[in-house]
Protein backbone atom coordinates (compact mmCIF):
# COMPACT_ATOMS: atom_id res chain seq x y z
CA UNK A 1 0.00 0.00 0.00
CA UNK A 2 1.38 2.75 -0.89
CA UNK A 3 1.90 6.39 1.89
CA UNK A 4 -1.04 7.98 0.01
CA UNK A 5 -3.42 5.53 0.64
CA UNK A 6 -1.84 4.74 3.82
CA UNK A 7 -2.50 8.56 4.85
CA UNK A 8 -6.11 8.39 3.35
CA UNK A 9 -7.01 5.29 4.78
CA UNK A 10 -5.77 7.42 8.99
CA UNK A 11 -7.94 10.33 7.98
CA UNK A 12 -10.94 8.31 7.73
CA UNK A 13 -10.35 6.57 10.88
CA UNK A 14 -9.50 9.53 12.39
CA UNK A 15 -12.79 11.62 11.03
CA UNK A 16 -14.70 8.25 12.52
CA UNK A 17 -12.98 8.57 15.77
CA UNK A 18 -13.50 12.29 16.20
CA UNK A 19 -16.89 11.78 15.89
CA UNK A 20 -17.36 9.14 18.31
CA UNK A 21 -15.29 11.61 20.45
CA UNK A 22 -17.43 14.65 19.56
CA UNK A 23 -20.83 12.62 21.08
CA UNK A 24 -18.82 11.47 23.87
CA UNK A 25 -18.29 14.66 24.52
CA UNK A 26 -21.52 15.81 24.75
CA UNK A 27 -22.85 13.29 26.84
CA UNK A 28 -19.85 13.98 29.53
CA UNK A 29 -21.34 17.57 29.52
CA UNK A 30 -24.46 16.66 30.19
CA UNK A 31 -23.75 14.40 32.87
CA UNK A 32 -21.48 17.05 34.58
CA UNK A 33 -24.27 19.45 34.14
CA UNK A 34 -26.75 16.73 35.86
CA UNK A 35 -24.26 17.13 38.61
CA UNK A 36 -24.50 20.78 39.35
CA UNK A 37 -28.14 20.70 39.50
CA UNK A 38 -28.35 17.78 41.63
CA UNK A 39 -26.05 19.46 44.00
CA UNK A 40 -28.64 22.19 43.91
CA UNK A 41 -31.60 20.31 45.08
CA UNK A 42 -29.87 18.67 47.80
CA UNK A 43 -30.93 14.79 46.41
CA UNK A 44 -29.71 11.88 48.33
CA UNK A 45 -26.32 10.71 48.93
CA UNK A 46 -26.72 7.66 46.81
CA UNK A 47 -27.75 9.37 43.72
CA UNK A 48 -25.33 12.22 43.71
CA UNK A 49 -22.28 9.60 44.23
CA UNK A 50 -24.17 7.40 41.27
CA UNK A 51 -23.73 10.59 38.99
CA UNK A 52 -20.72 11.70 40.30
CA UNK A 53 -19.46 8.13 39.22
CA UNK A 54 -21.25 8.58 35.91
CA UNK A 55 -19.35 11.33 35.46
CA UNK A 56 -15.85 9.65 36.33
CA UNK A 57 -16.52 7.05 34.16
CA UNK A 58 -16.98 9.16 31.16
CA UNK A 59 -13.94 11.36 31.75
CA UNK A 60 -11.72 8.33 32.21
CA UNK A 61 -13.44 6.68 28.55
CA UNK A 62 -13.22 10.15 27.40
CA UNK A 63 -9.68 10.66 28.69
CA UNK A 64 -8.66 7.22 26.64
CA UNK A 65 -10.26 8.22 23.31
CA UNK A 66 -8.06 11.40 23.47
CA UNK A 67 -4.85 9.45 24.05
CA UNK A 68 -6.64 6.84 21.39
CA UNK A 69 -6.98 10.07 18.99
CA UNK A 70 -3.49 11.63 19.51
CA UNK A 71 -1.83 8.47 19.03
CA UNK A 72 -3.29 8.09 15.80
CA UNK A 73 -2.57 11.91 14.50
CA UNK A 74 1.08 11.27 15.85
CA UNK A 75 0.83 8.12 13.40
CA UNK A 76 -0.38 10.48 10.96
CA UNK A 77 1.86 12.80 10.95
CA UNK A 78 4.68 10.34 11.07
CA UNK A 79 3.33 9.39 7.81
CA UNK A 80 3.04 12.85 5.96
CA UNK A 81 6.83 13.47 7.29
CA UNK A 82 7.93 10.25 5.43
CA UNK A 83 5.61 11.44 2.17
CA UNK A 84 7.38 15.35 2.46
CA UNK A 85 10.74 14.13 2.56
CA UNK A 86 10.09 10.99 -0.01
CA UNK A 87 8.49 14.27 -2.42
CA UNK A 88 11.38 16.58 -1.56
CA UNK A 89 13.96 13.73 -2.51
CA UNK A 90 11.68 13.23 -6.14
CA UNK A 91 11.60 17.07 -6.81
CA UNK A 92 15.01 17.64 -6.67
CA UNK A 93 16.16 14.85 -9.20
CA UNK A 94 13.23 16.17 -11.19
CA UNK A 95 14.44 19.83 -10.91
CA UNK A 96 18.28 18.95 -11.85
CA UNK A 97 16.39 16.82 -14.66
CA UNK A 98 14.57 19.87 -15.87
CA UNK A 99 17.70 22.33 -15.75
CA UNK A 100 19.69 19.72 -18.13
CA UNK A 101 16.70 19.73 -20.50
CA UNK A 102 16.19 23.25 -20.68
CA UNK A 103 20.11 24.07 -20.95
CA UNK A 104 20.23 21.70 -23.99
CA UNK A 105 16.94 23.03 -25.63
CA UNK A 106 18.54 26.18 -25.43
CA UNK A 107 21.75 25.10 -26.81
CA UNK A 108 20.49 23.12 -29.25
CA UNK A 109 17.99 25.44 -30.97
CA UNK A 110 19.30 28.16 -32.82
CA UNK A 111 21.34 25.02 -34.74
CA UNK A 112 18.59 23.87 -35.51
CA UNK A 113 16.95 26.74 -37.18
CA UNK A 114 20.44 27.46 -39.17
CA UNK A 115 20.17 23.43 -40.03
CA UNK A 116 16.69 24.18 -42.49
CA UNK A 117 18.30 27.01 -44.20
CA UNK A 118 21.45 25.76 -45.26
CA UNK A 119 21.57 22.45 -44.56
CA UNK A 120 22.28 20.14 -47.47
CA UNK A 121 20.10 17.37 -45.90
CA UNK A 122 16.83 16.34 -47.64
CA UNK A 123 13.76 17.36 -46.67
CA UNK A 124 12.62 13.73 -45.19
CA UNK A 125 15.59 13.88 -42.86
CA UNK A 126 14.69 17.62 -41.74
CA UNK A 127 11.65 16.45 -41.11
CA UNK A 128 12.62 13.89 -39.26
CA UNK A 129 14.78 15.74 -36.96
CA UNK A 130 11.87 18.12 -36.12
CA UNK A 131 9.88 15.01 -34.74
CA UNK A 132 12.11 14.25 -32.47
CA UNK A 133 12.47 17.38 -31.02
CA UNK A 134 8.56 17.37 -31.19
CA UNK A 135 9.26 14.23 -28.84
CA UNK A 136 11.57 16.20 -26.81
CA UNK A 137 9.52 18.91 -25.63
CA UNK A 138 6.72 16.73 -24.90
CA UNK A 139 8.56 15.05 -22.64
CA UNK A 140 9.90 18.34 -21.19
CA UNK A 141 6.72 19.46 -21.17
CA UNK A 142 5.18 16.16 -19.31
CA UNK A 143 7.76 16.19 -16.85
CA UNK A 144 7.55 19.90 -15.92
CA UNK A 145 4.01 19.04 -15.48
CA UNK A 146 4.87 15.97 -13.20
CA UNK A 147 7.08 18.54 -11.20
CA UNK A 148 4.40 20.86 -10.73
CA UNK A 149 1.98 18.38 -9.27
CA UNK A 150 4.68 17.11 -7.13
CA UNK A 151 5.39 20.61 -5.76
CA UNK A 152 1.18 21.08 -5.01
CA UNK A 153 1.48 17.79 -3.02
CA UNK A 154 4.20 18.58 -1.22
CA UNK A 155 2.45 21.81 -0.39
CA UNK A 156 -0.67 20.14 0.65
CA UNK A 157 1.12 17.68 2.58
CA UNK A 158 2.70 20.23 4.86
CA UNK A 159 -0.04 22.25 5.59
CA UNK A 160 -2.00 19.35 6.43
CA UNK A 161 1.19 18.27 9.09
CA UNK A 162 1.21 21.66 10.63
CA UNK A 163 -2.50 21.41 10.85
CA UNK A 164 -1.84 18.19 12.85
CA UNK A 165 0.61 19.62 14.82
CA UNK A 166 -1.72 22.03 16.17
CA UNK A 167 -4.49 20.01 16.55
CA UNK A 168 -2.47 17.43 18.81
CA UNK A 169 -1.24 20.38 20.89
CA UNK A 170 -4.86 21.37 21.68
CA UNK A 171 -5.56 17.62 21.93
CA UNK A 172 -2.74 17.24 24.83
CA UNK A 173 -4.09 21.02 26.54
CA UNK A 174 -7.17 19.29 26.64
CA UNK A 175 -6.31 15.92 27.91
CA UNK A 176 -4.51 17.81 31.12
CA UNK A 177 -7.57 19.66 31.44
CA UNK A 178 -9.98 16.66 31.73
CA UNK A 179 -7.46 14.72 33.76
CA UNK A 180 -7.42 17.76 36.01
CA UNK A 181 -11.12 17.33 35.82
CA UNK A 182 -10.93 14.05 37.19
CA UNK A 183 -8.91 14.23 40.15
CA UNK A 184 -11.69 17.06 41.11
CA UNK A 185 -14.45 14.45 40.19
CA UNK A 186 -13.28 11.60 42.82
CA UNK A 187 -12.34 14.40 45.41
CA UNK A 188 -15.75 15.47 44.95
CA UNK A 189 -16.94 11.70 45.52
CA UNK A 190 -14.46 11.52 48.58
CA UNK A 191 -15.43 14.79 50.29
CA UNK A 192 -19.26 13.42 49.98
CA UNK A 193 -18.25 10.00 51.73
CA UNK A 194 -16.46 11.54 54.30
CA UNK A 195 -19.27 13.92 55.34
CA UNK A 196 -21.26 11.05 55.39
CA UNK A 197 -19.11 9.15 58.02
CA UNK A 198 -19.22 12.12 60.16
CA UNK A 199 -23.16 12.70 60.38
CA UNK A 200 -25.14 10.62 61.90
CA UNK A 201 -28.39 11.60 59.87
CA UNK A 202 -26.63 10.93 56.48
CA UNK A 203 -25.79 7.88 57.85
CA UNK A 204 -29.28 6.71 58.19
CA UNK A 205 -30.10 8.00 55.28
CA UNK A 206 -27.31 6.05 52.92
CA UNK A 207 -28.67 3.11 55.02
CA UNK A 208 -32.07 3.71 53.49
CA UNK A 209 -31.08 4.55 49.92
CA UNK A 210 -28.57 1.24 49.90
CA UNK A 211 -31.90 -1.37 50.86
CA UNK A 212 -34.15 0.83 48.41
CA UNK A 213 -31.15 0.07 45.81
CA UNK A 214 -31.41 -3.79 46.95
CA UNK A 215 -35.08 -3.83 46.78
CA UNK A 216 -35.09 -2.10 42.99
CA UNK A 217 -32.30 -4.71 42.20
CA UNK A 218 -34.57 -7.92 43.26
CA UNK A 219 -37.52 -6.15 41.38
CA UNK A 220 -35.71 -6.57 38.25
CA UNK A 221 -34.38 -9.88 38.90
CA UNK A 222 -38.53 -10.85 39.42
CA UNK A 223 -39.22 -9.37 36.15
CA UNK A 224 -36.13 -11.07 34.54
CA UNK A 225 -37.14 -14.38 35.77
CA UNK A 226 -40.96 -14.36 34.69
CA UNK A 227 -39.65 -12.90 31.43
CA UNK A 228 -37.66 -16.30 31.04
CA UNK A 229 -40.26 -18.55 32.28
CA UNK A 230 -42.50 -17.09 29.51
CA UNK A 231 -39.71 -17.94 27.00
CA UNK A 232 -39.42 -21.53 27.98
CA UNK A 233 -35.59 -21.38 27.37
CA UNK A 234 -33.70 -24.53 27.86
CA UNK A 235 -32.01 -24.87 31.10
CA UNK A 236 -28.16 -25.98 32.34
CA UNK A 237 -28.00 -27.65 35.66
CA UNK A 238 -25.92 -24.69 37.81
CA UNK A 239 -26.47 -26.93 40.97
CA UNK A 240 -24.81 -29.69 39.91
CA UNK A 241 -21.77 -27.00 39.70
CA UNK A 242 -21.22 -26.32 44.20
CA UNK A 243 -17.60 -25.72 44.49
CA UNK A 244 -16.29 -25.81 40.82
CA UNK A 245 -17.37 -22.50 39.08
CA UNK A 246 -14.46 -20.43 38.45
CA UNK A 247 -13.72 -16.85 40.22
CA UNK A 248 -15.30 -14.22 38.58
CA UNK A 249 -12.10 -11.91 38.62
CA UNK A 250 -8.73 -12.12 40.54
CA UNK A 251 -8.14 -10.31 44.54
CA UNK A 252 -9.28 -11.17 47.83
CA UNK A 253 -13.11 -11.29 49.18
CA UNK A 254 -13.62 -7.91 51.31
CA UNK A 255 -17.10 -8.54 51.79
CA UNK A 256 -18.95 -11.67 52.65
CA UNK A 257 -22.25 -12.98 52.16
CA UNK A 258 -24.61 -11.75 54.98
CA UNK A 259 -25.65 -8.95 57.54
CA UNK A 260 -22.44 -6.43 57.45
CA UNK A 261 -21.91 -3.00 59.04
CA UNK A 262 -20.03 -0.71 57.15
CA UNK A 263 -16.82 0.40 59.31
CA UNK A 264 -16.86 3.40 57.85
CA UNK A 265 -20.42 4.51 57.53
CA UNK A 266 -21.65 2.47 60.04
CA UNK A 267 -24.71 1.81 58.25
CA UNK A 268 -26.32 -2.14 58.25
CA UNK A 269 -27.22 -3.73 55.26
CA UNK A 270 -27.80 -7.28 54.19
CA UNK A 271 -24.66 -8.13 51.23
CA UNK A 272 -26.29 -10.35 49.15
CA UNK A 273 -23.43 -11.66 47.47
CA UNK A 274 -19.79 -10.84 48.27
CA UNK A 275 -17.30 -7.85 47.45
CA UNK A 276 -14.13 -9.12 46.20
CA UNK A 277 -10.91 -6.20 45.84
CA UNK A 278 -9.24 -5.88 42.80
CA UNK A 279 -7.23 -3.59 40.66
CA UNK A 280 -8.82 -1.31 38.51
CA UNK A 281 -9.35 -2.74 35.32
CA UNK A 282 -8.67 -5.73 36.05
CA UNK A 283 -10.76 -8.47 33.88
CA UNK A 284 -14.31 -9.93 35.17
CA UNK A 285 -15.45 -13.04 33.44
CA UNK A 286 -18.87 -15.17 33.34
CA UNK A 287 -18.68 -17.75 35.92
CA UNK A 288 -21.06 -19.77 33.75
CA UNK A 289 -22.69 -19.95 30.51
CA UNK A 290 -25.94 -17.61 29.75
CA UNK A 291 -27.42 -14.88 28.85
CA UNK A 292 -26.80 -11.35 29.27
CA UNK A 293 -30.23 -9.90 30.98
CA UNK A 294 -28.94 -6.83 31.70
CA UNK A 295 -25.90 -4.62 31.21
CA UNK A 296 -26.33 -1.00 32.20
CA UNK A 297 -25.75 1.52 35.23
CA UNK A 298 -27.95 0.93 37.99
CA UNK A 299 -28.91 2.48 41.48
CA UNK A 300 -26.27 1.77 43.99
CA UNK A 301 -24.35 -0.95 41.65
CA UNK A 302 -22.71 1.37 39.73
CA UNK A 303 -22.10 -0.48 35.67
CA UNK A 304 -24.33 -3.74 36.42
CA UNK A 305 -24.12 -7.19 34.43
CA UNK A 306 -26.73 -9.52 35.13
CA UNK A 307 -26.51 -13.10 33.34
CA UNK A 308 -29.27 -15.58 32.88
CA UNK A 309 -28.04 -18.86 33.68
CA UNK A 310 -31.18 -20.51 32.23
CA UNK A 311 -31.60 -23.04 34.88
CA UNK A 312 -32.98 -20.08 37.73
CA UNK A 313 -30.16 -18.91 38.51
CA UNK A 314 -28.71 -15.51 37.85
CA UNK A 315 -25.04 -13.93 38.42
CA UNK A 316 -24.60 -10.13 39.01
CA UNK A 317 -21.52 -7.88 38.30
CA UNK A 318 -21.43 -4.69 39.74
CA UNK A 319 -18.89 -1.34 40.18
CA UNK A 320 -17.97 -2.61 36.86
CA UNK A 321 -15.47 0.26 35.29
CA UNK A 322 -16.79 -0.90 31.62
CA UNK A 323 -19.07 -2.91 29.97
CA UNK A 324 -18.01 -5.06 27.37
CA UNK A 325 -21.03 -7.11 26.50
CA UNK A 326 -25.08 -6.33 25.40
CA UNK A 327 -27.96 -7.79 26.71
CA UNK A 328 -28.82 -10.70 24.72
CA UNK A 329 -25.37 -11.22 24.32
CA UNK A 330 -24.69 -15.42 24.61
CA UNK A 331 -21.98 -16.04 26.98
CA UNK A 332 -19.47 -18.46 27.74
CA UNK A 333 -17.78 -19.51 31.25
CA UNK A 334 -14.90 -17.58 31.21
CA UNK A 335 -15.62 -14.57 28.56
CA UNK A 336 -14.66 -11.33 29.63
CA UNK A 337 -17.91 -9.27 30.74
CA UNK A 338 -16.28 -6.30 32.12
CA UNK A 339 -13.44 -4.74 33.98
CA UNK A 340 -13.06 -3.81 37.74
CA UNK A 341 -14.44 -0.07 38.62
CA UNK A 342 -15.40 2.13 41.59
CA UNK A 343 -18.32 2.96 39.90
CA UNK A 344 -21.23 2.84 42.42
CA UNK A 345 -18.67 1.84 44.74
CA UNK A 346 -18.03 3.14 48.78
CA UNK A 347 -15.10 1.45 48.95
CA UNK A 348 -13.07 2.06 46.15
CA UNK A 349 -11.83 -0.42 42.72
CA UNK A 350 -14.32 -3.65 43.88
CA UNK A 351 -16.30 -6.23 42.68
CA UNK A 352 -19.57 -6.35 43.63
CA UNK A 353 -20.61 -10.86 42.66
CA UNK A 354 -24.27 -12.41 43.59
CA UNK A 355 -25.78 -15.54 42.42
CA UNK A 356 -29.45 -15.51 42.40
CA UNK A 357 -31.33 -19.12 42.90
CA UNK A 358 -34.83 -18.25 41.58
CA UNK A 359 -34.60 -14.83 42.35
CA UNK A 360 -33.25 -15.71 46.27
CA UNK A 361 -29.76 -14.24 46.99
CA UNK A 362 -27.49 -17.59 48.00
CA UNK A 363 -23.85 -17.29 49.33
CA UNK A 364 -21.50 -17.54 46.20
CA UNK A 365 -18.51 -18.94 48.17
CA UNK A 366 -20.41 -22.16 48.14
CA UNK A 367 -20.45 -22.22 44.40
CA UNK A 368 -16.52 -20.77 43.72
CA UNK A 369 -13.91 -22.79 43.67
Amino acid sequence: MSIFLIIVCLFSQIEKRQKELDQLKEKLTAVRTEIQQLEKQKVGTLARIEKIDEGIGLTIKYIDELTSQESQENARVEELTKEIVKLEAKMKFRKDDLRERLIRLYKWTPFYKMEILFSSKSVPEILSTSYYLQILARADQQAFFEFHADWERYLTDKKMREDLIAVLEERRKEKESELKTLNEERKKKKEILNKVSGEENQKKQLEKELKSAQRKLEELIVQLEKQREKERLERVNLEAHLGKLPWPCQGTVATKFGKIIHPKYNTTTKNNGIDISSKYGDNVYAVAPGKVAYADRFMGYGNLVLIDHLDGYYSLYGHLSEILINVGDEISVGRIIGRVGESGSLSGPILHFELRKNGKPVDPLVYLK
